[in-house]
């Protein structure tokens, strides 16, 4: 029988409000990202010769498609009393600022291919390290604990990757990270699957049994 998952509490587990389940809240964001991570993916798949112009457009969106579904994330967090991550409960929202604010960037000042995959890898980098971080911090107490862990490794590896073929032009660089979004859509939308079918299951467990006639 699933049992209902307790959000951290400052490093320690307390019991949440009987009724409520914080897979509830995180289906919906996770579910989200899922479909912003294919999308580009498949987009990155079919275009033979993407430009630099176009390629940097795609990226930006990209980016801030993932940080905006970061910051859903942030706010169905702070409106579920039972969760509290203590001083890492920001780090969500943090991140997809960072991530919006770098597609934004990428759009309007990648006028040439180095500077699109510094800006790009950077951006990468430094929020796929963060949510790794934030993933092992709370791996098996948190219901996202190991797909922060997986998305942190996986976007890590994709700017590494940006770097590794910047000679190799526009198509090898949006190839590389698609298919890092590959991995972080497929992951995700299992994952957000999951959820929202524990949730439900966990509240069918905790329902009162129905009185007979």
């Amino acid at each position: 029988m699933p049992q209902h998952i307790p959000a951290p509490h400052n490093g320690e587990n307390r019991p949440a409000s009987r009724g409520v389940d914080v897979r509830h809240d995180l289906w919906a964001p996770t579910l989200l990202r899922a479909l912003v991570a294919l999308v580009f993916a498949a987009v990155t798949v079919f275009w033979q010769q993407p430009s630099l112009e176009a390629g940097r457009w795609v990226m930006a969106l990209f980016l801030v498609g993932t940080g905006l579904s970061a910051i859903f994330l942030q706010v169905r967090i702070n409106r579920n009393e039972t969760v509290d991550l203590g001083a890492s409960r920001s780090i969500p929202q943090s991140y997809g600022v960072l991530y919006v604010l770098g597609g934004a960037l990428t759009a309007v000042v990648a006028t040439s291919n180095w500077l699109f995959v510094l800006l790009s890898a950077m951006i990468l980098g430094l929020c796929g390290l963060t949510e790794l971080v934030l993933g092992m911090r709370f791996r098996g107490q948190f219901p996202l604990g190991r797909d922060w862990t997986l998305c942190g490794v996986i976007t890590v590896f994709a700017a590494m990757g940006m770097v590794l073929v910047e000679t190799l032009g526009a198509k090898a660089e949006l190839g590389v990270v698609g298919g890092a979004a590959i991995l972080i859509g497929v992951t995700q939308l299992i994952a957000a699957l999951s959820l929202r079918h524990d949730a439900r299951v966990a509240d069918s467990a905790a329902s009162p049994p129905a009185r007979g006639a």
